[in-house]
């Protein structure tokens, strides 16, 4: 029986789609890369909704945590394209499979894409006025912390944030029923959410929702943010985690391609 856990199975499994992303048309990434931002919006107004509704900030962000990872669970049930699990296709640069520029061209375009799709349900979210006073007092505090977190505390915690997730999608990469892929990648991502780490594209969600309901942060702001948590996301998913699982595998993975 073939092993699917562990770094080796992990690396093979991540250069096939490394592959596989590499050979989408423009077209694809677009759509793919659109979804997966409205996913995690998605995701975000449930944890919104819950977090203001209850009286004790801790239980209400409790609750709010155990919805918010339906967004990326729709990602990777979807197989649509989300920048902070894809910076592990940094795998294939590391085995010599493919061009760096390719990878960072995929990379920033997904980015740009997510982005795109958060914007839109971020309009949405206001025009619609399905947040109230309440909510967007918590939507208001989230952002302004967000938008003016120093540069240091924001780029470590955005790679704190990518190493939980990348963890929460080798988890979920590891296993082969649908439900064992939820349940772990559920739980990780939980953890992910109470941690209160910046993750590129909820934040891309958290500042424009705030930014359309009128709360007083400027574009250059939420472009700060999104600059380096974007940087993190990357440090933590493309560096760290595909690069420790790859020193890990990289003997076999190297046998293997050589036959």
């Amino acid at each position: 029986m073939q092993n699917t856990s562990g770094p080796k199975a992990l690396t093979e499994y991540i250069l096939h789609l490394s592959k596989e992303k590499s050979n989408k048309s423009f077209l694809i990434l677009l759509v793919q890369g659109i979804l997966a931002g409205m996913y995690i919006s998605i995701g975000a107004i449930a944890y919104f909704k819950i977090a203001a509704s209850v009286a004790d900030p801790g239980l209400g962000a409790f609750l709010g945590a155990l919805i918010f990872p339906l967004g990326i669970i729709a990602v990777l049930l979807m197989q649509a394209e989300l920048f902070t699990s894809d910076c592990m296709v940094m795998t294939a640069i590391y085995a010599r499979r493919t061009k760096i520029n390719k990878i960072f061209k995929i990379l920033g375009l997904i980015l740009i894409f997510n982005v795109i799709g958060c914007i839109f349900i971020a309009y949405l979210t206001n025009a619609s006025g399905i947040f109230n006073d309440q909510v967007m007092e918590l939507v208001k505090a989230t952002a302004i912390k967000k938008a003016y977190m120093p540069f240091g505390r924001l780029l470590v915690s955005a790679i704190l944030c990518n190493i939980i997730v990348c963890t929460a999608v080798c988890l979920a990469y590891s296993c082969q029923s649908e439900i064992a892929k939820i349940v772990a990648l559920w739980l990780a991502v939980v953890v992910f959410t109470v941690s209160g780490t910046e993750h590129v594209v909820a934040n891309a969600y958290y500042l424009f929702a705030a930014y359309f309901g009128g709360v007083g942060i400027e574009l250059t702001d939420i472009l700060y943010n999104l600059l380096v948590s974007g940087l993190g996301n990357f440090i933590g998913g493309g560096i760290i985690v595909s690069g420790v699982n790859y020193i890990l595998a990289y003997k076999d993975i190297e046998k293997h391609f050589l036959r």
